[in-house]
C-alpha cells in the first residue's frame, strides 16, 4: 500500500504531526511520501491508496495550500481512502472539541470531498510564549489568561498534542 501525507503548516505544529503520521505508516510497512503542501504544484495522486491531508488552524482557517490541494484533487480523491487532520486550539479544551470537529473537519469534508473521509483527527496545538508572530502574541494574551486560571505555567511552552492518540489514530487508518 502506498500513502501520501500532505500537510500545511504555519508554525511547524502540523508538520510535526504529519511527520509522526508518516513514521507510523512506514513502521507499518507502507510506502509513504511526506510533502509540505507549499511544495506541491502538480501532484499525481493516482499511485496512492491512502491520502492523509492535514493543516494547522489559524484564525479559524486551514492553510491555503492544504485546502487548495483538496479542492484541486476533489474528483481524484473520490476513489481514494482519505483522512483529514488538524492541529488547533479547539482540541486543547473539552468544551470546544465538538465545535472544532464540526467546524474544521466535518464542514471541510462536506464542502470539499465527494465522499466522507475514512477518519478525521482533531489534535491539540502548542502554546509558545516566545512566539515571534504578532498575531500569535496577540492570541496568546487571551489563551494565557485561561491557562493561568487552570494553574498552567504560562512561562513554559505547552504542547497539547497527545502523541499516543496521534499514533493510535494513524494505525487505525489501516483498518479502514
Amino acid at each position: 500500500m502506498k500513502a501520501l501525507v500532505v500537510y500545511g503548516t504555519r508554525y511547524g505544529t502540523a508538520a510535526e504531526i504529519a511527520a509522526e503520521v508518516a513514521k507510523v505508516l512506514k513502521d507499518e510497512n507502507l510506502d509513504v511520501d511526506l510533502v509540505n503542501a507549499k511544495a506541491l504544484k502538480n501532484c499525481d495522486i493516482s499511485p496512492y491508496d491512502l491520502l492523509v491531508v492535514g493543516s494547522g488552524i489559524k484564525m479559524g482557517k486551514w492553510t491555503k495550500e492544504s485546502m487548495n490541494f483538496i479542492k484541486k484533487n476533489k474528483d481524484n480523491l473520490s476513489n481514494k481512502k482519505v483522512a483529514l487532520f488538524v492541529s488547533c486550539g479547539a482540541a486543547n479544551d473539552e468544551k470546544t472539541i465538538s465545535e472544532g470537529q464540526e467546524k474544521y473537519l466535518d464542514k471541510v469534508a462536506i464542502e470539499n470531498l465527494t465522499n466522507p473521509p475514512i477518519a478525521t483527527g482533531l489534535f491539540g496545538s502548542v502554546y509558545d510564549p516566545n512566539a515571534k508572530s504578532m498575531m500569535i502574541k496577540f492570541v496568546n494574551r487571551f489563551i494565557k489568561k485561561e491557562m493561568e486560571k487552570q494553574g498552567i505555567d504560562t512561562i513554559q511552552r505547552v504542547d497539547y498534542r497527545d502523541w499516543n492518540e496521534i499514533r493510535a489514530w494513524t494505525k487505525n487508518l489501516l483498518r479502514k
